[in-house]
C-alpha cells in the first residue's frame, strides 16, 4: 500500500483528503500538509471555515506544525471560552507556534 505522502503530492489533493471518512487517511493528509510548509498555509487557512469540525481541527493542527506567523491571528480567532475540540486544538497550535 502506497503511503499518502507518495500517492498524493499536491496540496489540493491532500486538502481533499481531510474530508475523507477514514480518520487514518485524514491524519496522514494533515501530516503531509504540515510537511508541505508555507505552500500549504493559505489553503489550510481556508479550511478553518469548513463545515466539518474535524477538518478544522486537522487544519489547525497542521498550521501549528508548520509554525508560519501568518496563521497566528486566524487560529487565535478559533479559541473561545467553550473549550470545544476546535478551541483546544487552537490553543495547542498556538502554544507550539509561540515556543
Amino acid at each position: 500500500m502506497q503511503c499518502i505522502e507518495e500517492k498524493f503530492q499536491t496540496v489540493p489533493e491532500l486538502l481533499g483528503l481531510l474530508s475523507q471518512k477514514d480518520i487514518d487517511v485524514r491524519w496522514r493528509a494533515a501530516t503531509a500538509l504540515s510537511k508541505a510548509g508555507s505552500s500549504a498555509v493559505d489553503p489550510l487557512l481556508m479550511k478553518l471555515f469548513d463545515d466539518d469540525k474535524n477538518v478544522r481541527i486537522l487544519a489547525i493542527w497542521a498550521l501549528g506544525e508548520i509554525g508560519d506567523a501568518r496563521a497566528l491571528e486566524a487560529i487565535s480567532r478559533t479559541v473561545d471560552s467553550e473549550k470545544d475540540p476546535v478551541s483546544l486544538a487552537a490553543e495547542g497550535a498556538l502554544n507550539r507556534m509561540r515556543h
